[in-house]
């Protein structure tokens, strides 16, 4: 029997929409495998949904206005409840049209899923179906089935062949304006980024995805309305851009993600697919791929840009139909072969038309769903609740419930009640029936245990120590002894990692040392009795914050033990804290007694080899300074003066060093110590002065220690008084102790020689002469004086030469008492002393640029730069010099330098005084350089 073409035409239109229909099962299987399964009922519900309210609403009012009797071009007249009246083609016609309408219309689906309520989608689709679609598509394709002038789009010559605008980008423009009403899911965005929520099967996703790549055949083979001879040339096409878009989307996304991404796979071929819809039977295969490449390309930009704005699209759908489907849109005029098109535009203005009615359709297709949407949310919530959405849209917007959901109802029962007697409901062979049959069986083996471990925790409860476990990534086990929480003052929750613990209670330098500690323990190639002779913590004291200003100490001792868990053979470390606070606080009370006693004992060897006088003037200067220390205090305003109490500290441990009472000097360097820690922070708090304020006590206790000795032993102590005591044998006999401590401590040789004339010191000048000459002495054999062997190699002999006289001078009509100080040392090193000023902090390299030598000179007594390494008893802090400049100033006086590069050094001090006494000679080389100081 002979077949009409009309006929063969006809079923070749209905077999295609036919496969347009099964596009509907393929959109289904991508969004339920995309999202979560506790929202799988609703994504089906809607995707059927949708299907027959489209084609409803495009049977009474769609297809009338999108292919009726044209009106000035806008939209269509005549054919509302549509009727064939038996005809063969305009049925068939109607049918495939009605297939697009429903395609466009599930697009929207995917964008909202997980979280748009069931009647707020079927709004949506009614608002594409009666009005969006239809009105644009008579722009386009007004004259599809009954000829004329059509759309005024059309008459432009705007070339849309199968919809990848019309269709897709509609479809994708009201999702987006539906995606920023609703916004996001609930955890897709945090405040730091975003993160991804997968799918529920992912090989349901990939069969969507295949069955919608078949289906499209029918899409852009049937739109030739006929079996024409270009339909196996646009269904070659079509598979050749849906080939090149899923490969040039892995090949572009995996290098910049670090994985072949299955989202690179699934969207890559649908952005093939459209992007090639618009222009399949216009261009030959080899443009087909490029526009397939360039689509998936698109796509992936686009979905991060989404991303990047923090919109949410559950499946991509706004990249992949509205984005490609504008790609594949402008790719007719750029590049489709115009014979082909027989618009007879040009190619720039096919291309410039192409942009025209992408243009119109955007702002049709996204605006006035935005607006309708908006008006709509304000009387009827588009998006369920934050409880509906975190059960689920299954339970919560049809009533549904799955075997997962069955089961993750009875285990959040279990998580809050703590009731594990009740047992899942399992149902025979399904994947999920033999899930709840094992969490049964892990039910029943908790059960078993539930003696032991409340046994277990009975014993933890009951533990006097601090006991707790921590895996690798140093989090404390859930089960732990309740004595650690009141051993550190703060409660401990499950989970936590004892490194942040630590933290608030630890200073940053030890939490590190500790870390590192921690992270070698878990190490199985070092031995772990070695790694615990490196324990940081097997003793340390921890101070705790009770409100208003109040500390409280407390001494720990932490050990650590490595164990192996024997249920994942991971290690673990049993961490054992006590508390041993009485046991340090006993300690420390004998060894204090036993050095308060041998303290005591040395104070009263030395009291009886001092001049009373000079001792309870030391006393007395001991005790102004410590009041003036107490008075900044108080005052609040220490921390700005810091080099005040610097200064204090110093004058006390000089003197103290001058009279060889070391133990009272010992006491002034710690106070010094904690002045030192207090400048190296970069603000100071009233807390950070409790271990100062501790120090001042210590040196006023020693002095009051000493004053009282002294009254006692003031009778046995007259029978020194016939001894020389007077200012010249003193100084002397300071001068050479404080050598002899110095050169000893500091592993130096000294040959010292002194000439002191006792009539060039008045009174007035006893105590400035005194103070200069220690800390000068102290200087020279510190800082210019070398060790021995250094000495040796520079051609010296292994003794310095350290030369100290006293006299006076006539300058004109005015008696000067001077002072000098000469050492055959190193002589000044001015760089290393501008680049100690410098890293001091109180100066800059602008101003170290502009300095001469005499500037650089006088920075010896600037009070906080020193050329030592480190600070130690006799020096380091840059403040013993400045003592000097400040005894100098006081007095009126003058200070010179004279120096030679590792020849000598020599300090000249002139005070104005009674009477002039000829100066001894003292030899040295003439000086290279030198620096006169006011």
């Amino acid at each position: 029997m002979e077949v009409s073409m009309s006929v063969i035409d006809t079923l070749w239109v209905v077999t295609a929409a036919a496969l347009v229909f099964f596009m509907q099962a393929g959109f289904s299987l991508l969004e339920s495998g995309l999202t979560r399964s506790k929202n799988s009922i609703n994504v089906a519900i809607k995707n059927l949904t949708d299907l027959g309210v489209s084609i409803i609403c495009y049977w009474l009012f769609g297809f009338a206005l999108m292919f009726g009797v044209s009106r000035f071009g806008l939209l269509g007249s005549s054919g509302f409840l549509f009727s064939a009246n038996g005809a063969m083609w305009p049925a068939a016609f109607f049918l495939f049209q009605a297939m697009f309408c429903s395609t466009a219309a599930t697009i929207v689906s995917g964008a909202v899923a997980e979280r748009m309520r069931y009647i707020s989608y079927i709004a949506s689709t009614v608002l594409l179906a009666a009005l969006i679609y239809p009105v644009l598509g008579h722009w386009v394709w007004g004259s599809g089935l009954i000829g004329g002038s059509g759309g005024w789009l059309e008459a432009l010559g705007f070339v849309d062949f199968a919809g990848s605008t019309v269709v897709h980008s509609t479809g994708g423009w009201i999702a987006l304006a539906a995606l920023l009403i609703i916004g996001p899911r609930r955890g897709r965005f945090t405040e730091t980024g975003s993160r991804r929520i997968p799918g529920s099967n992912i090989p349901m996703a990939v069969v969507g995805v295949m069955i919608l790549w078949f289906g499209w055949f029918g899409f852009n083979g049937g739109s030739t309305l006929g079996m024409t001879p270009d339909v196996p040339q646009i269904l070659v096409n079509t598979a050749i851009a849906a080939a090149a878009g899923m490969v040039g989307a892995l090949i572009i996304g995996w290098p910049l993600s670090g994985h072949p991404d299955v989202g690179f796979v699934l969207n890559g071929s649908l952005a093939g697919l459209v992007g090639i819809t618009a222009a399949a039977p216009f261009v030959v295969e080899w443009q087909a791929a490029v526009i397939g490449v360039i689509g998936g390309a698109v796509m992936l930009l686009s979905s991060w840009g989404l991303e990047r704005a923090r919109i949410d699209d559950a499946v991509d759908a706004v990249p992949v139909h509205l984005i490609a489907g504008i790609w594949g849109t402008l790719a007719v005029g750029v590049f489709g072969q115009l014979d082909l098109i027989g618009t007879g535009l040009s190619r720039w203005d096919q291309v410039r038309v192409q942009g025209l009615g992408i243009g119109v359709i955007g702002v049709w297709a996204f605006f006035v769903p935005l607006l309708l949407l908006w008006l709509l949310n304000r009387a009827m919530p588009l998006r369920v609740t934050e409880e509906q959405e975190l059960s689920g849209l299954n339970v919560a917007e049809h009533g549904a419930s799955t075997e997962s959901w069955d089961l993750l109802q009875v285990m959040e029962q279990h998580r809050h009640s703590g009731d594990l007697s009740q047992r899942v409901p399992v149902e025979p062979f399904t994947e999920v029936g033999a899930i709840a049959g094992q969490y049964n069986a892990v039910l029943d083996s908790l059960n078993e245990n539930v003696v032991a471990k409340s046994e277990y925790l009975t014993i933890l409860d009951n533990v006097s120590d601090g006991l707790f476990l921590i895996d690798s990534q140093m989090r404390i086990a859930p089960s732990y002894s309740r004595t650690v929480e009141s051993l550190l003052d703060t409660a401990v929750p499950a989970g936590d990692s004892l490194v942040s613990l630590l933290s608030r209670l630890l200073p940053e330098r030890k939490l590190r040392s500790v870390q590192e500690f921690l992270l070698l323990c878990f190490e199985d190639k070092v031995d772990h009795r070695t790694v615990m002779k490196l324990n940081p913590l097997q003793q340390e004291e921890f101070f705790y914050d009770k409100g208003e200003g109040s500390l409280v100490s407390r001494h720990l001792q932490w050990s650590f033990t490595r164990v192996l868990d024997t249920l994942d053979s991971r290690p673990r470390l049993m961490v054992l804290v006590r508390d041993v606070t009485e046991q340090v606080q006993l300690g420390e009370q004998m060894e204090q007694q036993r050095r308060e006693s041998a303290g005591e004992m040395e104070l009263l060897y030395r009291i009886l080899h001092i001049d009373p006088g000079m001792l309870r003037e030391f006393i007395d200067g001991v005790e102004q300074n410590i009041a003036a220390i107490n008075q900044e205090l108080e005052s609040g305003a220490a921390g700005n003066r810091l080099d005040l109490l610097f200064s204090l500290a110093h004058r006390i441990k000089g003197d103290a060093a001058l009279l060889g009472l070391d133990f009272i000097a010992e006491r002034a360097h710690e106070l010094e110590e904690e002045l030192a820690g207090l400048q190296a922070r970069a603000q100071v708090r009233n807390e950070d002065f409790l271990p100062l304020t501790i120090a001042v006590s210590r040196l006023a206790s020693m002095a009051a220690k000493a004053r009282g000795v002294t009254r006692r032993l003031s009778n046995f102590q007259r029978s020194f008084a016939a001894q020389d005591n007077s200012d010249r044998a003193f100084i002397e006999a300071a001068v050479r102790r404080t050598v002899d401590r110095v050169a000893q401590d500091s592993g130096k040789q000294v040959e010292l020689s002194v000439s002191i004339d006792a009539a060039g010191l008045p009174d007035r000048l006893g105590r400035s002469v005194r103070d200069a000459l220690v800390q000068l002495v102290r200087n020279a054999v510190v800082h210019g004086i070398e060790l021995p062997e250094q000495r040796q190699l520079a051609g010296k002999p292994a003794a310095g030469q350290l030369q100290v006289r006293v006299y006076n001078e006539t300058v004109g009509q005015q008696v000067l008492l001077c002072v000098v100080v000469r050492d055959d040392g190193a002589g000044l090193d001015l760089e290393r002393l501008k680049q100690q000023a410098v890293r001091s902090g109180r100066y800059s390299s602008r101003d170290a640029e502009r300095w001469t030598p005499e500037d650089v000179a006088r920075l010896i007594f600037a009070g906080g730069v020193s050329t030592a390494d480190r600070a130690s008893l006799h020096a380091g802090r840059g403040v013993g010099m400045s003592i000097v400049g400040t005894a100098v100033r006081q007095q009126q006086g003058r200070i010179s330098v004279l120096y030679q590069p590792g020849v000598y050094t020599e300090f000249t001090l002139r005070f104005p005084a009674d009477r002039a006494v000829k100066a001894p000679e003292i030899s040295g080389a003439p000086a290279a350089e030198q620096a006169a100081l006011v």
